[in-house]
Order: C-alpha cells, then sequence, then structure tokens
C-alpha cells in the first residue's frame, strides 16, 4: 500500500476453502500488510476470533444468523465510515458482501482476498496465499459490472462470475473440490451430490429487450441454465460461438442453455470424452434487457457466484438482469 488508511472494514468467512485455521492466518497476514488505523470486524468467528491480539474493534451482528450476518455487519461498518471493505473468503461472500453494497448504493472499495474454493469471480484482488503482495502494491479501483438474480419480482443476489440454476454447487470437503446439494448449502451444510437435468416439459427461457421477447430455449433444451460475462479474450476464438462477437461488440453479458449440467466435477478426462455431444444455445443481454426462466424442476436453485439463493419450483419466475458499474472493486496497479 502507498498510503495508510484510516478505517478498514473486515469480513471472514471461516469456512470457506479450506476453512477456520488457514483463513484466520490469511486475515492476520492482511491486517499486518495493510496495517490500518482502525480495523472493524466482526464478533467472534466474523473476524475478531482470528485477529486476537491485534488492533481491532468487534462488531455485535445479533440478531442475524447465519449468512444474514454478512449484509448485517456490511451495514454497521457503512455507518463508521469506513474507506474500504476487505474480504477474506471465496466469490459467494464477496458477492454477498457486495449484495449489501449495492443495496445501500455505497461506492465503498472492496478488497477480495480469494480463500474459497473457485477464486474465479472479478471481485478476487489476491488469492490468500499471495496476500503479502499488497505490502508494496498500488491498489487501483475500477467500476465492475453485476448480474442480478431475482425470482418472482424480487432481486435475491448479485454475481460477478455468473448466475446458474443447478441441482449442486462447488465447494470444498476434506481439501477436495466436490459437488454438493443445494438444500443443504443454504442450511449452511455439505453434502456431496451429483449435478441433473433442471428441466420439465413446461420449462421455457427468453430475452425481453425493447425489440421484444425472444425465445432461447424450451423443455428438455434446459439441461442447464448460466449466465454469464463474455471475456474479451473470447475474441478471435471462434469455438466460443457467439460470446466471441458478443465481447468484440461490448455487450456486456450473456445467456447459455445446454443440453447437459456443467455444474459437474468430471474425474478424468477418459470421463468427458464419454460423454455425449453438449448442444447449446446462447443469447447476448445487455442492461436494456431481461432474461426469464420458468416451469424449472422443483428442487433446482437460482445460484449466484456459487451461493444457492433460493430452492425454486416449477411455478417460480427466475429473472437475471445485468448492472453496469455498479460496483467499486480494487485490483493491484502494474
Amino acid at each position: 500500500m502507498k498510503s495508510r488508511m484510516s478505517r478498514l472494514g473486515l469480513i471472514v468467512n471461516p469456512r470457506a476453502g479450506r476453512g477456520d485455521e488457514i483463513n484466520a492466518r490469511v486475515a492476520r497476514q492482511l491486517i499486518e500488510t495493510l496495517n490500518p488505523g482502525t480495523t472493524l470486524v466482526g464478533a467472534g468467528e466474523m473476524g475478531a476470533d482470528a485477529l486476537m491480539g491485534l488492533r481491532v474493534e468487534p462488531l455485535d451482528y445479533a440478531p442475524a444468523q447465519g449468512r444474514a450476518r454478512t449484509p448485517a455487519l456490511v451495514g454497521k461498518m457503512l455507518a463508521h465510515a469506513i474507506e474500504m471493505i476487505a474480504v477474506v473468503g471465496g466469490d459467494g461472500t464477496m458477492a454477498d458482501v457486495t449484495f449489501a453494497l449495492y443495496r445501500a448504493a455505497s461506492r465503498v472499495p472492496i478488497l477480495g482476498v480469494g480463500v474459497g474454493s473457485a477464486n474465479v469471480g472479478g471481485l478476487v484482488t489476491v488469492l490468500g496465499d499471495d496476500v503479502t503482495q499488497l505490502a508494496n502494491a498500488r491498489l487501483e479501483p475500477y467500476a465492475l459490472d453485476a448480474l442480478l438474480a431475482g425470482a418472482n419480482g424480487e432481486t435475491l443476489g448479485i454475481a460477478f462470475n455468473d448466475v446458474v440454476i443447478s441441482t449442486t454447487v462447488l465447494a470444498t470437503i476434506n481439501g477436495q473440490l466436490t459437488e454438493v446439494q443445494v438444500a443443504p448449502k443454504i442450511a449452511g451444510e455439505n453434502i456431496p451430490g451429483k449435478s441433473e437435468a433442471i428441466f420439465t416439459d413446461a420449462t421455457r427461457v427468453w430475452r425481453e429487450s425493447p425489440n421484444g421477447t425472444t425465445e432461447i430455449a424450451r423443455g428438455d433444451q434446459v439441461g442447464t441454465f448460466l449466465c454469464g460475462f463474455p471475456d474479451s479474450r473470447f475474441f478471435g476464438k471462434a469455438i466460443a460461438g457467439q460470446a466471441c462477437l458478443a465481447a468484440y461488440l461490448d455487450l456486456p453479458a450473456g445467456c447459455l442453455v445446454g443440453s447437459q449440467p456443467l455444474v459437474r466435477m468430471i474425474a478424468d478426462a477418459a470421463e468427458l470424452m464419454r460423454d455425449e455431444p453438449f448442444i447449446s444455445r446462447y443469447a447476448s443481454f445487455d442492461e436494456n434487457s431481461v432474461i426469464h426462466a420458468i416451469g424449472l424442476r422443483d428442487g433446482v436453485a437460482l445460484c449466484a457466484d456459487g451461493n444457492p439463493l433460493k430452492i425454486l419450483s416449477r411455478d417460480d419466475k427466475v429473472t437475471v438482469s445485468v448492472k453496469r458499474r455498479c460496483i467499486t472493486a480494487l485490483g493491484v496497479g502494474a
């Protein structure tokens, strides 16, 4: 860091990735590296336990429990006029923090320290193993686009990597990346499961825009559903399909519907080679468009950056939209 900040907010997910001991070590290294004047943390396992002996101010989050503790802490930290909020966690924890910032219309920048199972979202400033590299780094703010995921007219979460409808998400169990069932995951349990198709005969996915309604897929064409961001590196890579053109034309997001589940852990290349060909349908969308899905199989979940947000039933109507430059993240400057 080139200058010392006076007030830092810090949220630690003790269960992300490899768990308590490692995440506590990373959190301590982060505070020792940044050396802020004041560090506001969650009480107990949400930060204070990991930082015993350091100069921190614990904040109580009662009566909030489970994932509700994160937005409660973000609100209290904003009330204390923090200059930055740091998150030691995975993509899902960072998405929870930014959703609270988004709902508060706050532009306080977020510094993401990735210790989760995937760490692939745009909020990751540095991985946990590399946190000491921030000592002499120049942190530069930049604006991020986000996906807003909702159901039945209510926005439920925000994503910076993808929004997925699935029967499983990825988690770390005993140091191994594993598929886990979505319903227990919402309750905080990691129970191994196997990804399955999400469609019924009533499933329909479409894009609504000022130009009208465009059907993307229906029925058994919807084995999987995800929305994400075309990468600029897709340009010139024709195998990426329409996403290649979308990246070139600065269309911010796309919806991919495919014949088979994509949230899967496959043991080896031979297993993947035995798969049936993956048949996909892709549609770009921008900030004036909304993706809709309805008629999905009972028990699948709407997920944002690996966070199951809601267990769906056949009658639920899912919406995904994109919001441009709505969150301020921090990157390491050259």
